[in-house]
């Protein structure tokens, strides 16, 4: 069975115009989906408010980060992908803390934390292996 993947973010512009929506491949879109999935925090998602994970529950400091933490996110990004992505099996997540030093509007540069999720597994259609890396600065936390 052939499917169409949309590529995000989706233009309601042209569903309305009932134009042609780009399309992506099956990688693509799993791809996209997760990024979804690691954005979105519980309850932003108004018809299924248990879709995202926990990353944004938790207190962010600059002095440490606790392991404590770490597994909860974990655990979170896990249970969320499990759920809501289904066309993967075994999932295996991995998170990082870096501290990276980032250029600032001023002359100086400032150090934050960044946290980088690499997320691996099968494709159920197709036995591929894939893999999809992202990152995020935090404290304050930003998307990259």
């Amino acid at each position: 069975m052939q499917f169409d993947y949309y590529t995000l973010p989706l233009d309601p512009g042209k569903i309305i115009k009932k134009q042609e929506l780009p399309k992506c491949s099956l990688k693509q879109s799993v791809a996209h989906h997760l990024h979804l999935i690691l954005t979105t925090s519980f309850g932003e998602l108004l018809c299924d408010p248990e879709f995202g994970n926990g990353l944004w529950d938790e207190d962010f400091d600059n002095v440490s980060y606790r392991s404590r933490q770490k597994e909860t996110i974990l655990q979170s990004l896990v249970r969320a992908i499990q759920k809501y992505e289904k066309r993967l099996e075994k999932v295996r997540v991995q998170l990082t803390v870096n501290q990276e030093e980032v250029a600032a509007a001023s002359a100086e540069a400032r150090v934050k934390k960044k946290m980088s999720i690499t997320i691996t597994g099968t494709l159920k259609a197709t036995n591929e292996p894939i893999t999809y890396r992202d990152s995020f600065f935090i404290s304050p936390l930003a998307y990259n």
